[in-house]
């Protein structure tokens, strides 16, 4: 699984898209705001997820670890069957917002982001365009 971190329009995706490119071909699936189904044909396949804040904020009336244990098991089931890229959008950097349902968003995905960092076998944090390789190897390197 590669975990993509980075700011808001800080080139996650078109590092992601850049990565993609060298790899050998295989389809190509974009989850934006959703999570893939299980038994939906990924086997073979590579899948994009992001917009997580999309995917937690239903879940906000639930535990914050809850909601993070339940979003990494359906990813870490996916990332089993198929190629898993998760563009994480980090909001952990910044004021800390009054609205508890904001606070409570920021929260769970900052506990959801920990555990895909931690099972991901290539985290890279992506500011301002750089990619900064935070654990694994890029692809090419050994």
């Amino acid at each position: 699984m590669f975990i993509i971190l980075g700011g808001a329009h800080n080139g996650k995706r078109a590092y992601v898209e850049d990565l993609i490119a060298q790899l050998p071909t295989k389809k190509l699936v974009k989850y934006e705001g959703i999570l893939p189904r299980i038994e939906e044909e990924t086997e073979d396949k590579r899948i994009i997820i992001s917009n997580f804040e999309q995917i937690v904020l239903p879940h906000l009336h639930q535990p914050e670890e809850l909601v993070a244990q339940q979003i990494f098991e359906r990813i870490a089931e996916t990332s089993a069957l198929a190629e898993v890229f998760c563009i994480c959008t980090d909001t952990s950097r910044g004021i800390v917002p009054l609205e508890k349902e904001a606070r409570q968003l920021r929260d769970t995905c900052g506990r959801l982001y920990q555990k895909l960092c931690n099972e991901g076998h290539t985290v890279v944090r992506v500011w301002y365009g750089i990619p900064q390789i935070l654990k694994g190897a890029h692809y090419g390197q050994n």
